[in-house]
């Protein structure tokens, strides 16, 4: 699927989205009310003409995202992840200041509201964070005159001797002179953090009949009042899940499926903000406990973190065991919980959202990569639909530590699993034809499945060398770059099949082409990986390999005690012997050292 294709199949809902680079590096990090219409933008370049959004598009090989509930939520969650991934092409931020907060510790005499920055586990009741702080300033005013309770700092309220100027404008009660009891003064505070909590119908429907009556009345300043703090209160009470108040490190899986296909999106809860998501898929016919399952043992491998609760939609198969199990690995509790309402449910519901949408996505995705192969099979006139398409590549220096490869893609997507190295065993010295001809051979000696279409990284020569053991029904072909002189290209992909003269040329931005290209390239990386493994244990093999009496045991003992040839050179007859060489081993290693000082 390519980047284009792949932003189509955005949803249509408000996220933030994360562009990559070609090494999967997130190198900027956006917010959008409508994820499709926002991020396809970027691919326009009219649409944004300043450098940085030039450079930014060039960037961009990769798009992942998160769905939430509103543009609130994706504001907040883009802030969370721009401090934790740095992106290059984001505005860094100047302080690792937090969004703003309300605080009401009801175990205090007379509770206060007030403003922080940051949650802490001192007892208190925390609301937000908000994304607006003139909204919350706006609502705090408003929440004052329909409860007023008191202003002032503990310090003031401890020394003040009579009534402040808020309690003349009906702001306050004056709690700090006793015209109040606390009998009368703790509804008060109940009502108020009812209304923070979203519980606004109430207060929202009074508020809205003033300020009818009041424009009825021509009294339209009132009015203008009443309306802004009427959006200052449903802006700041909105319920939000991206971030939540109780601290608590949790991961949460949600649960979409269709036909045989189950996929999880797994939000990671830190300190109550979500910090990252996955998802994962499986193809299964299982009930959602045994699912579940199923994913919980997939989630935590070993080495991974696991939090002290799990938030999933349904009761996982064998529960009991699978928390002992996940206890045991952490060395402390581990929750397993099927949340039924407040936060906890929202967060959920939030997970759950995300794995419909990458139901959604693969949707979009196996349509498209079915309608790629289809081209695909047009443009090189195939008999049959490339399913299956194998590539092989060859890999050396000079002759030495040649390496064949083959990569697998199933329905244009890479099968890892189907994977081959293949050390090259009869060819001597650099013949890339004839080591070509020996991997394939091997190839078809293995019992694999059955490849509908072959790749030859190669042009005419190479694929000739290989035609004859291609048995027949599978089509073959040799895939030759593009050539560039001086930044322009000289010569297109071509295409290269038995039996037809002139190559099939491919156009530079087809689909088709770059699926070509990213196979042949996959394959390349591959072949090139294994070869740099040899050569690199074949150098440190090949120094040690002189020293008389060192077998492969000892050889291994010594590369653990010293980390390379240059440490085994360098140490001397008390480090060898504390390594447990014997003492004849110990002369030979000696020695050897010497007459390296020597050369």
């Amino acid at each position: 699927m390519t980047l284009r294709q792949r932003l189509d199949a955005l949803p249509r809902q408000p996220g933030v989205y994360l562009f990559k680079d070609e090494k999967g590096r997130i190198v900027y990090v956006g917010k959008a009310q409508d994820l499709w219409t926002r991020v396809r933008a970027y691919l326009r370049p009219e649409s944004d003409t300043r450098a940085s959004a030039q450079h930014l598009a060039r960037a961009i090989a990769d798009v992942d995202y998160v769905v939430v509930g509103n543009e609130k939520e994706a504001l907040l969650l883009e802030n969370t992840f721009i401090k934790k991934h740095r992106p290059r092409y984001n505005v860094r931020l100047r302080d690792d200041k937090a969004y703003l907060c309300i605080r009401v510790d009801t175990s205090h005499a007379w509770p206060r509201i007030h403003m922080v920055r940051k949650f802490k586990k001192d007892g208190a009741s925390y609301f937000g964070p908000y994304s607006s702080s003139k909204a919350v300033r706006r609502t705090i005013r408003t929440l004052g005159t329909l409860f007023p309770l008191r202003l002032c700092t503990d310090h003031v309220l401890a020394n003040r001797d009579r009534p402040c100027l808020y309690y003349d404008l009906k702001r306050c009660c004056a709690p700090c002179v006793e015209f109040v009891t606390r009998e009368d003064y703790m509804p008060m505070v109940e009502s108020m953090i009812e209304l923070l909590k979203g519980r606004t119908q109430g207060v929202l429907r009074s508020l809205k009949e003033q300020m009818e009556a009041a424009a009825e009345g021509l009294q339209y300043e009132r009015a203008a009042s009443l309306r802004d703090q009427i959006d200052a209160l449903e802006q700041t009470t909105q319920a939000q899940r991206v971030a939540a108040p109780d601290l608590k490190d949790r991961d949460v899986v949600g649960l979409a499926r269709r036909g045989e296909v189950a996929t999880a999106g797994v939000l990671h809860v830190r300190e109550g903000r979500v910090l990252s998501h996955r998802t994962l898929s499986f193809r299964t016919i299982l009930p959602d406990g045994a699912v579940l399952t199923k994913v919980l043992h997939a989630l935590y491998k070993p080495g991974r973190l696991i939090p002290r609760e799990v938030l999933v939609p349904a009761t996982p198969e064998d529960a009991a065991i699978v928390e002992a199990d996940l206890r045991e690995r952490r060395g402390a509790a581990v929750t397993l919980r099927v949340p039924q309402r407040g936060e906890a449910r929202a967060l959920l519901e939030l997970a759950t959202n995300n794995a419909q949408a990458a139901v959604r996505d693969a949707e979009g995705d196996e349509t498209q990569r079915a309608l790629l192969l289809d081209k695909l099979q047009q443009r090189l006139e195939l008999e049959r639909l490339p399913s299956r398409i194998e590539c092989y590549d060859i890999s050396t220096i000079q002759g030495s530590a040649t390496v064949g490869s083959r990569v697998v893609f199933q329905d244009a997507r890479p099968d890892k699993d189907a994977y081959r190295r293949f050390k090259v065993k009869t060819v001597s010295g650099q013949d890339d034809f004839a080591s070509m001809r020996e991997v394939l051979m091997r190839r078809f000696r293995a019992d694999d499945p059955r490849p509908d279409l072959i790749v030859i990284d190669g042009g005419a020569g190479q694929l000739g060398m290989v035609t004859d053991l291609v048995p027949e029904g599978i089509a073959v072909l040799g895939l030759a770059k593009a050539r560039r002189k001086g930044g322009e290209q000289t010569k297109p992909e071509r295409v290269f099949r038995p039996g037809r003269r002139t190559p099939i040329v491919l156009p530079s931005d087809a689909p088709e082409t770059y699926l070509l290209a990213r196979v042949r390239d996959e394959a390349h990386r591959f072949a090139i990986e294994y070869h740099r493994r040899l050569r690199s244990k074949r150098t440190v093999r090949s120094e040690l390999d002189d020293i008389a009496g060192l077998g492969p045991k000892r050889r291994t003992a010594l590369l653990r005690a010293f980390g390379s040839a240059a440490g085994v050179r360098a140490a001397d007859a008390d480090d060898l012997r504390a390594a447990g060489m014997p003492a004849p081993v110990v002369a030979a290693i000696l020695e050897w050292s010497d007459k390296k000082d020597d050369a």
